[in-house]
């Protein structure tokens, strides 16, 4: 029980630290999408080479899918569909994850896509 306290205490201050992430995700892929040539790598195989090439309008995926799912974990949202404390405590314990996930994610693709500037 204290971890669902703890959770539903932490949740919002977590998911605006999310939200600030965004809009730097969001100002740095203005800035990339700028900068980058009209065809970049989106894929890379598991040697990390490129084996994909596509448009560099691909890069606006990953802040659009992190405001996505940050719409998804509002508790509004989560508060709608369940009613049992311990659910709700899952869904945004697993909501959390996937948003870390992504920020990770957006990190190290972005971290290739500055290196070709």
């Amino acid at each position: 029980m204290k971890v669902a306290l703890f959770v539903n205490h932490i949740y919002s201050k977590i998911c605006y630290l999310f939200l600030v992430l965004g809009i730097g995700f969001l100002c740095a892929t203005i800035y990339l999408y700028l900068k980058l040539p009209n065809v970049i790598p989106v894929h890379w195989g598991l040697s990390f080479e490129v084996d994909s090439w596509g448009r560099k309008e691909t890069l606006f995926i990953l802040p659009i899918s992190l405001f996505l799912c940050l719409i998804l974990s509002s508790k509004k949202f989560i508060h709608a569909h369940e009613t049992n404390p311990f659910r709700i405590m899952a869904a945004e314990l697993v909501l959390l994850g996937v948003l870390t996930l992504l920020v990770i994610a957006m990190s190290y693709v972005y971290a290739i896509y500055f290196s070709l500037l």
